[in-house]
């Protein structure tokens, strides 16, 4: 049974792979087998994603250096990619402002990033995986794409980022229209969708490291603690593995209970 979580022979492309989630991912991936393509915009922090690889595998992941929310960034990643038999939408991105006047241009670009470019990355490597009859697609979605947001567990700021809640449900909408389109052609996707995770760039960003919003992130979440390296690779490597060949147009929710409530 175990030998179904294996991703040794596949070929995984992680966006946003060069820190957070997206590095750990890769990581996941890297300790169960599979050969690595680390996308992203800046090329060092790919170059240090590499480097930390080498603990777990003897594969020298392929660097991509493009902007996803670009065409020639696109035509660089399909030119320069090869065969991906997994496919990780991991890149994200959020702009914060009242909903009430947030510009039309931040709105636009956290889309550009979170929803637009897994799309167009999906037309890219979709069809080939239907080819081939086999393929993986993870969309990593949010906790925020199916809640609203509690202002109380971010003390102390103004927790206002309406681009990205909504851009996080629009996620799990381009999981659950490609997943029947897909799956009689061995190809499956699902949207994985964590919360609070150590080590998150965008979490950092917020200030959610202050004494006091983890404290209150805490009281919140009944394992009362934040996710770690592993709890979120080890969801990945799942969806990514023959282990998942029955499930697909799914939304994973990784987040220690926090929706449960």
């Amino acid at each position: 049974m175990l030998k179904s979580l294996s991703l040794e022979g596949s070929r995984a492309l992680v966006t946003g792979s060069g820190s957070g989630i997206g590095r750990q991912i890769a990581q996941g991936f890297a300790e169960a087998g599979a050969d690595l393509i680390l996308v992203g915009r800046r090329e060092e922090a790919l170059r240090q994603t590499a480097e930390i690889l080498k603990k777990y595998s003897d594969l020298t992941p392929t660097i991509i250096a493009a902007d996803i929310t670009t065409t020639a960034g696109l035509e660089k990643i399909a030119n320069e990619a090869g065969q991906v038999d997994i496919l990780c939408n991991n890149a994200g991105a959020s702009d914060y402002g009242p909903w009430q006047s947030i510009s039309i241009e931040k709105w636009r670009n956290t889309f550009a990033v979170n929803v637009e470019a897994p799309f167009r990355l999906c037309q890219i490597f979709a069809p080939l995986m239907m080819e081939r009859q086999f393929g993986r697609i993870i969309n990593i979605g949010s906790v925020y794409g199916i809640m609203g947001g509690n202002p109380a567990l971010y003390p102390g700021m103004d927790w206002d980022i309406a681009p990205y809640f909504a851009s996080k449900h629009a996620v799990h909408g381009i999981t659950h229209y490609l997943a029947p389109r897909l799956a009689m052609f061995g190809t499956t996707i699902n949207t994985l969708s964590p919360g609070g995770f150590a080590g998150s760039e965008m979490n950092e960003k917020a200030g959610a490291g202050s004494s006091e919003m983890l404290e209150a992130f805490y009281n919140a979440v009944p394992m009362r603690r934040l996710g770690g390296s592993d709890d979120i690779s080890a969801a990945a490597v799942f969806l990514a593995s023959l282990g998942s060949k029955y499930m697909t147009g799914q939304n994973v929710i990784v987040d220690g209970g926090w929706s449960s409530w």
